[in-house]
């Protein structure tokens, strides 16, 4: 190009071949891997695939940000396709291009229907377990086709629900459902969908509709003085980011390596050596996902497609980790909310919630097969995700203990906060390089053998806390109901309390027993209307000062069981009450009530 520029014609052929074939002596993808130990030409292609997002969004803000649909479908096609050939070569893109036609001859065959979803989840998940198996190394971490299969496979299954939700009639439909429903697509778009270099290699995952829309220009974008979209300076941060965390990965790498924790001199260290080195080994596996996650984002924040106006960072739409918040939160619960988040959004959005009708646990243990079975058949990714649940609970479990005992953190001294802190943030970072360990080494005998060294001792203390909790604590201690405002922090546990003299709307409802969720002997009919002059205190709704409270809740005639219709009550407030009983010869199920009150 610059040749052409230069003295306006193209350069000789065979001097572009010699050119072409000196460059390739000094590949990076051959070079590195002779430098730093663990690191792989695959590797680094990934690496340098992620960086040339940057030129292909700045040429398409340039040129093509507001052209016609159809020239946008093409040059995401054509740019993302050319990626993954270079990191994988033919044979993954092929194995990618198998499995979407696959599944459009799914979708042409059985519409919107239920089998087309389960036909393509059985197609796309089947055929990347198999890939899985067949990719035996495990020694060090390789880009392989199941790579880019694995984001296609999430992006296929999701567009079959997505397709369900937009031709099924919308008052069926919950309101995330409305939000990424689509009525009907072409190959063309799937195709380009699935390809883009804005997701296509490592993500970050992006709702099919959400896609569309930012191609055939319906995204209403904050642009500059030149009509470009106005994200430079936030997609320069993610870069700056992004490329900070891959330069610590590279020398921590040469230090942590995987062959000396396998090795039978490591078990001969001190407990608290080990451990460190545990840490350092699990927590550095880590950063090589959040460097090279941010710097993709500032890909797609650059290119417009990461604008949400949602959120108050209105270019963090396409997020998958925040690196603030992975080294300074001091818990395990924050750092799995905001690492891979898109991801896991879509586990909650396509798995979680819609298997809810089977119940809470069957959906849970339904959305974490997915996961392990999505990411691998390794051991280590059981281990690694097994193990994500306990840690968990019992971080709940601790959190509930000390507030019962200590009160909320916010009412703590500088000197309980400050002794609090450095405890909390050691013992995340324990858990956190402990679980991490079997997600990168995979094989049991590997993990094994470290956690023997380490005489399994998170699973022991795991283990012991657990039993003394359900054994001995939990009934002890009333269990935290959260809640998104919390405005009367003074409010007392409501553990059975009363409803006496409360006026509601045309009628009364008096000797309201909420400890069994019935409510007996109610008088009258049931209105909108305002519940004033009550406020909870001592586990009684008395009448001392006034709360608005909302009640909403479906009124049923009794045996019959008609919806009549919806009512709400004004009553507001920021703690959650579930009520289920009878008012006269109305039934009430399933009711929720907020209202300004601290309930057990």
């Amino acid at each position: 190009l610059l040749y052409t520029i230069k003295f306006e014609g193209p350069p000789p052929a065979m001097s572009m071949l010699a050119l072409l074939y000196s460059l390739s002596a000094y590949d990076p993808a051959h070079v590195l891997p002779q430098i730093f130990s663990g690191i792989t030409p695959g590797l680094v292609r990934a690496v340098i695939s992620i960086y040339i997002v940057y030129p292909l969004s700045y040429i398409h803000r340039e040129y093509l940000f507001r052209r016609p649909k159809s020239h946008q479908l093409c040059y995401f096609l054509v740019t993302g396709a050319a990626v993954i050939y270079y990191v994988i070569g033919l044979h993954g893109l092929l194995h990618c291009l198998v499995t979407i036609v696959l599944v459009w001859i799914i979708k042409r065959a059985f519409g919107p229907t239920k089998a087309t979803i389960v036909l393509t989840s059985a197609v796309t998940m089947i055929y990347l377990v198999v890939g899985y198996i067949l990719n035996k190394r495990v020694d060090v971490y390789d880009v392989w086709w199941t790579t880019p299969h694995s984001i296609q496979t999430m992006k296929l299954i999701g567009l079959a629900f997505d397709y369900l939700d937009g031709n099924t009639d919308e008052d069926k439909l919950e309101e995330y459902q409305k939000k990424h429903a689509v009525k009907d697509f072409t190959f063309l778009e799937m195709l380009t969908f699935c390809f883009t270099y804005t997701g296509g290699l490592f993500g970050p995952q992006i709702p099919f509709r959400k896609f569309i829309h930012f191609v055939d220009n319906t995204t209403v974008i904050p642009t500059d003085n030149n009509g470009r979209p106005d994200s430079v300076s936030s997609a320069m941060y993610k870069l700056m980011v992004g490329t900070a965390f891959i330069a610590m990965y590279l020398p921590l790498g040469m230090v942590f390596k995987r062959g000396t924790i396998i090795s039978p001199e490591f078990n001969n260290e001190y407990f608290v050596y080990k451990m460190a080195y545990i840490i350092g080994f699990g927590v550095n596996a880590l950063i090589k996902y959040i460097g090279c996650w941010t710097v993709v984002e500032g890909g797609c924040v650059l290119v417009g497609m990461a604008y949400n106006p949602d959120i108050p960072e209105h270019w963090d739409g396409m997020r998958s980790v925040d690196p603030y918040k992975f080294l300074i939160n001091y818990r395990n619960k924050d750092f799995i909310d905001n690492f891979n988040m898109t991801t896991k959004d879509w586990f909650t959005r396509y798995l979680f919630k819609r298997n809810m009708g089977l119940g809470k646990w069957v959906s849970m243990f339904y959305t974490y097969l997915f996961i392990i079975l999505w990411h691998g058949v390794r051991p280590g990714y059981w281990l690694a995700f097994i193990y994500e649940i306990p840690v968990i609970m019992a971080e709940k479990q601790i959190v509930r203990v000390v507030r019962h005992y200590m009160g909320p953190y916010e009412t703590w001294s500088n000197i309980a906060k400050h002794a609090c802190f450095p405890v909390a943030m050691v013992t995340r970072y324990v858990c956190l390089g402990y679980g991490a360990m079997p997600f990168v080494l995979l094989t049991w005998s590997d993990s094994a053998q470290v956690f023997q060294g380490l005489h399994w001792f998170i699973h022991i203390a795991l283990g012991c806390w657990l039993t003394v909790f359900y054994l001995f604590i939990e009934y002890r201690i009333p269990p935290i109901i959260r809640s998104a405002k919390r405005t009367n922090t003074d409010a007392n546990q409501h553990t059975n309390g009363r409803v006496d003299n409360g006026k509601h709307g045309n009628g009364s409802i008096s000797n309201g027993n909420h400890s069994n969720g019935s409510i007996n002997n109610g008088n009258g009919a049931i209105s909108n209307g305002n519940h004033n002059n009550h406020n909870l205190s001592n586990g009684f709704l008395n009448k001392d000062h006034t709360d608005d409270l909302t009640i909403k809740y479906s009124v049923q005639e009794n045996g019959h069981g008609d919806v009549m219709k919806d009512k709400s009550d004004n009553i507001n407030g920021d703690e959650d009450c579930i009520i289920n009983g009878h008012i006269g010869t109305k039934t009430v199920e399933n009711k929720t009530k907020t209202g300004k009150l601290k309930a057990a």
